[in-house]
């Protein structure tokens, strides 16, 4: 049988499961029974671990099915069992990872938004001691495995496997209906695929129903303006794909595999209003992102891959997403085909612009989903992203963006960030306000400012080759590119590494003005 799904996967899907079985048999650690973590050897990988599992089922190799179940029982043992604690049902990302501190009150007392307003006195801190999201993207690897394999399983590991979703799966219909940590947009697609899946394996009505009412909910507030919160980010748009596919192929209803059909359709059409084949990336601006680059921590080039197939195989490229991929080429790709034209021939210059409702982690319902818009002008070697109407604390939020690529290939990438002085940009910070528009070669930036601390304002710019000494104040000479640079803020300084440049405008609380605008004018 197992065989069977994969001789009955095409070649695409089949060169993807091998493709990462090759990096995660290298990885995988045979005294511990665990993954390493690619990122630092030293330990281990709950998350990417079960993923592993759903790879060795599906190769179906001599000892891959013992194997599988070595790796299962070890991920099991990472779960957080402790009822009364606001992290039940989660799993320690790695052994290596201390257990969380004991909480000292009771969480759900103490209404939304509570792991952030709360100190470390009271609740364990979320992300830092825990990261609760890790009771999904399990449960999700959880229920593939079951629905394809589990006939083949030890009883006793399904029994084991089974109790730990009831575990999960209370876990995370309590986080949601605290709203203790809000969930992000592939957090919530997955939270309604457990919830539903296990509640028909378990005959739980009351999940079920939570499931059905959670997916009205989302499926409303996705045919708005036909976006996520996590708007435009190929992370989590690879996530989110991913996840659309295992509602597409084991959803238990028709009626969620309808909703499911509405928000993957409507998802694609979003990623082709924004996409570039040319440059082979989404143009921004980003809700939440880690990098520009689409290959350098997202599975959607696998999803690309799938679409255009052989000869594509770059698009599928390791990244810290790979681990993904067994999943990937079992759910395929639902690319509706009037979409994939503008995903595989270049569409010429445009504008593009659509509205979408962000999530503010940190403030409470009611005030954390501002309506924003995004825009990007686009042409065939170079892409402007512009959003306004954010006022995200997230440091993952990139306002203001510039992809291009030179007539020798070579691609290069500018972000507008923001950090503390001496601080990183992927933090939460509140009195810092973005409002960038878009028009034909031009970029035009507000920031608004009210913090304690000094905060740097910089555009980073990294690819190829870049000489810092060919940037001034008032004009950037970039390979394939140049910049007049129209600034109302302090003097810049310039820094540079291996790596990047970045261009710092400093704000002294008190000293500088709480506002800067910059105009980017490309110059032919």
């Amino acid at each position: 049988m197992y065989h069977s799904i994969r001789d009955r996967m095409a070649e695409e899907q089949r060169y993807l499961v091998n493709h990462a079985m090759e990096y995660m048999d290298q990885l995988f650690d045979e005294e511990e029974g665990m993954l390493r973590d690619a990122e630092q050897l030293d330990r281990h990988n709950t998350r990417g671990s079960g993923h592993y599992a759903v790879g060795l089922l599906l190769r179906n190799e001599p000892g891959d099915w013992e194997r599988a179940a070595v790796v299962l029982n070890k991920v099991i043992d990472m779960q957080l069992n402790d009822a009364d604690e606001i992290y039940f049902g989660t799993f320690r990302a790695s052994p290596q990872a201390s257990p969380p501190p004991k909480g000292k009150v009771p969480w759900q007392t103490l209404g939304a938004g509570s792991a952030y307003r709360y100190g470390e006195d009271v609740l364990p801190p979320v992300w830092r001691s825990y990261d609760p999201n890790w009771r999904e993207f399990v449960a999700c690897t959880f229920a593939v495995i079951l629905e394809n394999f589990e006939s083949v399983l030890p009883a006793g590991l399904v029994a084991r496997m089974d109790n730990s979703m009831v575990m999960a799966v209370t876990g995370s219909i309590d986080r949601r209906l605290t709203e203790a940590v809000p969930m992000n947009s592939n957090i919530e697609l997955m939270h309604i695929f457990i919830a539903h899946y296990f509640g028909q394996r378990f005959e739980n009505k009351d999940w079920l129903e939570h499931a059905k009412q959670e997916s009205y909910k989302f499926h409303a507030a996705f045919m708005e303006f036909g976006s996520l919160a996590e708007f435009n980010t190929t992370t989590y748009y690879g996530v989110d794909i991913t996840v659309l596919g295992l509602w597409r192929c084991y959803a238990k209803s028709d009626e969620l595999k309808r909703i499911g059909h509405d928000v993957e359709k409507g998802l694609w059409e979003s990623i082709a209003l924004f996409y570039n084949p040319a440059l082979q990336n989404l143009s921004g601006p980003f809700a939440r992102a880690y990098e520009m680059e689409m290959l350098a921590h997202s599975s959607m080039g696998v999803f690309l891959y799938l679409l255009h197939g052989k000869g594509f195989e770059h698009l599928a490229a390791i990244n810290c997403e790979s681990e993904h991929d067994p999943i990937i080429a079992l759910v395929g790709i639902d690319i509706p085909e009037y979409v994939k034209p503008s995903l595989t021939v270049p569409q010429g210059e445009r504008l593009a612009v659509q509205k979408f409702r962000e999530l503010c982690e940190r403030d409470l319902p009611g005030e954390n989903s501002n309506l924003c818009t995004a825009k990007a002008w686009i042409d065939k070697d170079v892409m402007l992203g512009g959003m306004s109407g954010s006022k995200n604390t997230n440091g993952q939020m990139h306002p203001a963006t510039i992809h291009w690529i030179t007539q020798e290939g070579e691609k290069y990438y500018l972000r507008l960030l923001r950090r503390e002085v001496g601080g990183h940009w992927n933090t939460h910070a509140r009195g810092i306000i973005f409002e960038v528009d878009v028009k034909r070669k031009q970029l035009s930036v507000e920031v608004y400012l009210d913090t304690a601390a000094p905060v740097e304002i910089y555009f980073e710019i990294s690819g190829g080759p870049l000489e810092a000494q060919l940037l001034t104040q008032e004009l950037w000479s970039l390979p394939g590119l140049s910049l007049a640079v129209d600034s109302q803020a302090p003097l810049a300084s310039i820094h540079s590494n291996e790596e990047l440049v970045e261009v710092i405008y400093t704000y002294q609380p008190g000293e500088t003005p709480n506002r800067m605008s910059f105009m980017l004018t490309m110059i032919d």
